[in-house]
C-alpha cells in the first residue's frame, strides 16, 4: 500500500508496534539518520540526523522519549528526543536495548561484557557473550551463535544507588523488577 524513499541505505530496522493499522518501525540508516515510520503515514519522521557514521543498532525507551543508538564505531549514544541532547555516551558496544518496564534503565553489550546503565549512575558491568536483543524487568534476552537465551541479571547495584540517594520511589520500582 505504501512506499517510503529515504536518503540512504537502511542498516537497521526495529519494530516498535502500535495500534492495529498504525504500527511503527525505527529505521537506522547508513548515513547516521534515524527515522520513525508508521504504516498509516506517508511521511517518515526524522528523529536524529547527527550520528557520525552508520547505525548498527537502536532502541526506543518505553515512553518514546529517549533513543539509544550504536554506531559503526561501537559507540552507544543515548539522546533525549525532545531536546535532541546527547545524554550518555559509552564505547565498546555492539547492541543496545532499553528496559521495557523502567524508563531510565538500558543495557548494551560488547567485547564480552554486558553493561547496565540506570539513571545518571555509573554503568554496572558483568561478563556476557552475545548480543542483546531485549531487556524486560530483570531479564535480558541475548543472542549468541544460533541460540536466544533469557538471562536473569541482578538489579541490586541500581537498587542500592537509589537507596543511597534516598530515592525510595525509584528503589521500590527497581525492587519490583
Amino acid at each position: 500500500k505504501r512506499e517510503w524513499v529515504l536518503e540512504s541505505v537502511i542498516r537497521y530496522i526495529k519494530v516498535i508496534g502500535g495500534a492495529s493499522g498504525r504500527e511503527g518501525v525505527l529505521i537506522g540508516l547508513k548515513n547516521g539518520s534515524v527515522y520513525e515510520v508508521f504504516v498509516n503515514n506517508p511521511f517518515p519522521i526524522l528523529l536524529i540526523s547527527n550520528i557520525q557514521g552508520s547505525v548498527r543498532c537502536l532502541d526506543l525507551s518505553m515512553t518514546k522519549r529517549k533513543l539509544a543508538v550504536v554506531d559503526e564505531k561501537n559507540t552507544c549514544l543515548v539522546y533525549d528526543l525532545k531536546t535532541k541532547e546527547l545524554l550518555f555516551k559509552e564505547n565498546n558496544a555492539n547492541s543496545v536495548a532499553f528496559n521495557t518496564e523502567m524508563e531510565d534503565m538500558l543495557c548494551f553489550s560488547g567485547n564480552g561484557m554486558l553493561s547496565i546503565k540506570t539513571g545518571n549512575y555509573p554503568t554496572h558491568h558483568q561478563k556476557l557473550k552475545g548480543s542483546i536483543v531485549g531487556f524486560n524487568g530483570a531479564k535480558i534476552f541475548c543472542m549468541h551463535n544460533l541460540t536466544m537465551s533469557p538471562i536473569d541479571v541482578p538489579q541490586s547495584a541500581s537498587l542500592y544507588r537509589y537507596l543511597e540517594d534516598r530515592n525510595f520511589d525509584k528503589s521500590y520500582q527497581v525492587a519490583c523488577l
